[in-house]
């Protein structure tokens, strides 16, 4: 981290005559300010001015909590939303929860301290009180992936869940299959939640009913998809093809089935979520659901800027944006 002390060191001055120039206060000898701007400026250092953001009540900073920033997901919404903030004149300010709900809370109320001047939050808590009293403080949230409830007012820019779930076992039926098996994600989340209703609204619709015992039931991570998948194999041998509601699930579900000498596609056909494979180098490629990760990230800055800067005229919403299908090797006809 570049701070006024280690541009001072590097050019033999004080703090303080760093300082001055920052801040444009105070005598400074125009050599030393030509030296400090250049070094300020290829050192990229950006001054943070308490005294500054507390006066005016804004930061230019927007916090964004997420909690798992290996998903690649969450990697391609990051590069969209860093994109809109810095063409917004905004800095984007990181926290990685590693799905510890304590750890978010503490990052809520960081942020809400005059940190941000809002936040962009994919949450796993279930308790809705910290976020509720940052809400009372005044403070601009925009949640993304999931949704602390579906009826308090919150802003949101989400995939369309259900309807994603419904695309996978659509896709399968086509193909002639039947017996289709769910790996879904935590029920304690919305994510998880819609996902399954998906899968169940279309089997329903499709063959009139659900059998429970094709339902496995993750964490949205490979060892929890694993176990699922071996789980169903045990019960129910004769499915033909399964719907992974994660990408890290999806890759447990694969490495079981080959573990139980099957093939992928040519005895269980899979598509996965968020699965992707830029190189081709993953065979057979895996078919998948796919977010508009640009979308969610450049909607959840547009509605979080206007809900700033024009509190009085803003109206929660939740905006779903539908995912895709993006059809590759590992799904076959039966």
């Amino acid at each position: 981290m570049v701070t006024l002390q280690t541009i001072a060191d590097e050019l033999g001055v004080s703090a303080s005559t760093v300082s001055r120039v920052v801040n444009k206060k105070g005598y400074v000898k125009e050599s030393t300010r030509q030296r400090i701007a250049e070094a300020v400026k290829r050192r990229n250092y950006f001054p943070y001015n308490a005294a500054r953001s507390l006066k005016t009540g804004q930061s230019h900073a927007i916090g964004v909590i997420i909690p798992d920033v290996t998903e690649i997901f969450f990697t391609n919404v990051l590069s969209s939303v860093e994109a809109e903030l810095s063409e917004a004149g905004y800095s984007m300010l990181l926290c990685i929860t590693g799905e510890d709900k304590n750890k978010e809370a503490l990052y809520l109320n960081f942020f809400s301290q005059n940190h941000a001047d809002g936040i962009i939050l994919a949450t796993v808590a279930d308790d809705l009180g910290p976020l509720l009293e940052i809400l009372d403080r005044g403070r601009s949230i925009v949640c993304i992936d999931n949704l602390p409830d579906t009826v308090s007012a919150f802003d949101a820019v989400i995939s369309d869940n259900v309807y994603a779930s419904e695309l996978a076992v659509n896709y399968l039926s086509g193909l002639g299959h039947k017996r289709i098996a769910m790996i879904t994600g935590k029920q304690t989340e919305t994510t998880g939640v819609e996902r399954l209703t998906g899968y169940r609204k279309a089997m329903e619709k499709l063959f009139g009913t659900v059998d429970d015992k094709l339902i496995g039931y993750g964490d949205y991570k490979e060892q929890s998809g694993y176990t699922a998948m071996k789980n169903i194999l045990g019960i129910s041998p004769d499915i033909t093809a399964v719907h992974a509601a994660s990408s890290k699930m999806t890759y447990g579900a694969v490495k079981a089935i080959y573990e139980c000498g099957k093939k992928v596609p040519d005895d269980i056909s899979v598509v996965g979520f968020d699965v992707y494979d830029p190189t081709g180098l993953i065979k057979p490629g895996i078919t998948t659901i796919r977010q508009q990760e640009d979308g969610i990230g450049k909607i959840a800055c547009q509605s979080l800027l206007e809900s700033i800067r024009q509190p009085e005229n803003h109206v929660h919403r939740k905006i779903l944006l539908q995912p895709e299908l993006i059809a590759r090797d590992s799904c076959r006809r039966v």
